[in-house]
């Protein structure tokens, strides 16, 4: 199937690159952070000087941002953020035991910029929070009590500086103490929340990753068996739009492509629709073959598919014809001796009789009818364990070029031996230099076939038979044998190619069955022409 495949729901980003995007999102994170307050800092001296004019004093946080540990701050954490960029993959902690340094760097340094920029009272406490969530998930959910209780500890080591001694008549003393109280407890319930949902994320990847491997190892499978298929299967649903199709179905209609439609369906899809759920086999002409289509519906969920296996009618009937000769010859192949052995028996028998009736002195004409009745019969069964042997070795070719001109020639001569007053009964037409590629001893079996066939049903008079060979489409040859009898009766003709069917009493019904398997072994073909009232033998051209 050469289709291009959509992405599917399945064909997500699984968790491992979540996690690359992660990582990309916190990198840029920190340049906001960086920026942001290495801009404040530069700004924060004249921004200072205008509040002090106004106000006469100075505003704490600007006088947060000019302090020395506040550009020690920027320093660290813009050589951390360059760091975190260069090398990424350092904040992996997929198959480590220990905790992620990145987090460690990330916790502490948030915690120390709340602790210079005021304590939790100035607002930035809160920027401790989502990097605590982004150590959980880069750690795929593990250790968050560990994260969290670290930032509670830098919490409350800092609290201690900032308010040792602890006295209550401090205005911010208060306030102080319940902030940190509630950052800690949002510092546990965001680590473990986050932890949850990054273990059940991974968890679900890795379930995610193991059924899509399985699931593209069925749709392999599943490719290699469609593909080998002899039926052209089609999946269309309700609109006759293509779902899937294997290789074989481009034999038959070249111009199918999934997601396309095919109009040409439409009579299957309406008996479908009147009755969805059952299966069924119908006949159908699409592009003037007559195909045979089996319909098998699929229900799933909301969506109703049918399933169609489509083949030729001709390649059926002739599958079938093989699977019958094939039969009958390993059977007369396993059995020729057997049946030849007590043949010959019955035949020198027969000969006996024949000869002790003519020794007689009045032959008995009855026994002579007898004995002759048995001969013809022996000679037929015999011609047939004959025929079928040689289309068991139909595949045995030796396929050569042979100037037709001169093969004619010689198979003439052999024909008028056994057919002597044939002589003059068969007028010949044939191009110059016609040479073609066949199995010799195949094509003279096919021409006596046909010439015998001509001769017997012609009015066997002069030139009563007639053979043309002339060039054909495809660079091939055209041999046509006529005769000036009646032709193929209509009701005959569908069957004139189907073994064992025969019209005369002394036939075998095989001949021109292998007459048309020896042509189609050699490349060629053998088919009759109404009306021309000719049987016509296609003979590939020998390569100059």
């Amino acid at each position: 199937m050469s289709e291009s495949v959509q992405q599917r729901p399945w064909q997500a980003r699984d968790w491992e690159e979540q996690i690359d995007r992660i990582i990309g999102f916190t990198n840029i994170a920190r340049i906001t952070i960086f920026f942001t307050l290495m801009m404040f800092t530069a700004f924060s001296q004249q921004l200072s000087e205008l509040f002090e004019i106004q106000n006469n004093h100075l505003s704490p946080v600007f006088t947060y941002l000019n302090s020395n540990g506040m550009h020690v701050w920027l320093w660290t954490y813009g050589i951390m953020t360059i760091f975190c960029i260069i090398q990424p993959n350092w904040q992996k902690q997929k198959h480590s035991e220990t905790p992620s340094a990145s987090a460690v760097a990330d916790i502490t340094m948030m915690v120390l910029l709340t602790h210079l920029l005021g304590g939790v009272n100035s607002g930035f406490a809160i920027l401790i929070l989502p990097f605590l969530a982004i150590s959980c998930l880069l750690s795929y959910g593990r250790y968050p009590m560990l994260y969290a209780g670290y930032a509670a500890i830098l919490l409350l080591l800092f609290l201690i500086w900032r308010e040792w001694p602890f006295s209550s008549e401090a205005p911010s003393y208060f306030n102080s103490i319940t902030g940190n109280i509630l950052l800690i407890a949002g510092c546990y319930l965001v680590s473990l929340l986050t932890s949850y949902s990054a273990s059940f994320l991974s968890r679900a990847g890795e379930s995610v990753k193991k059924h899509r491997t399985a699931f593209e190892r069925i749709s392999a499978l599943n490719k290699v068996v469609l593909n080998r298929m002899q039926e052209a299967v089609l999946v269309v649903d309700a609109d006759c739009r293509v779902w899937l199709h294997n290789r074989q179905t481009l034999q038959y209609f070249s111009n199918i492509k999934a997601n396309s439609r095919a109009p040409f369906l439409r009579d299957v899809i309406r008996r479908w629709q009147g009755n969805s759920k059952q299966l069924f086999e119908t006949g159908l002409m699409i592009n003037e073959r007559d195909m045979n289509v089996r319909a098998v519906p699929v229900i799933q969920e909301n969506t109703e598919l049918l399933i169609l296996f489509i083949r030729a009618e001709k390649e059926r009937q002739l599958e079938a014809q093989s699977v019958k000769l094939a039969s009958l010859g390993l059977l007369t192949a396993n059995f020729a001796h057997e049946i030849r052995n007590p043949l010959s028996a019955v035949r020198q028998a027969n000969g006996l009789m024949i000869e002790n009736n003519d020794n007689e002195e009045r032959p008995d004409p009855m026994t002579a009818k007898l004995c002759g009745i048995i001969d013809k019969n022996i000679a037929r069964i015999d011609k047939m364990i004959e025929e079928v042997s040689s289309l068991n070795k139909r595949d045995r070719i030796n396929r050569q070029t042979i100037i037709f001109e001169e093969f004619w020639n010689n198979f003439y001569q052999e024909f008028l031996l056994t057919r002597p007053e044939a002589a003059n009964g068969i007028a010949v037409s044939i191009v110059k230099n016609t040479a073609v590629i066949f199995d010799a001893m195949h094509l003279q079996q096919i021409l006596w076939n046909l010439c015998n066939n001509a001769w017997r049903h012609g009015s066997k008079r002069k030139h009563s038979v007639t053979l043309t060979v002339y060039p054909h489409k495809n660079g091939n040859f055209s041999l046509r044998v006529f005769d000036d009898g009646g032709g193929v009766p209509d009701n005959i003709i569908q069957h004139l190619f189907e073994p064992f069917y025969t019209t005369q009493a002394e036939g075998t019904g095989l001949g021109l069955y292998i007459a048309r398997e020896l042509a189609h072994a050699n490349k060629g073909d053998l088919r009759y022409l109404p009306d021309k009232k000719a049987f016509e033998l296609i003979l590939p051209k020998a390569e100059s």
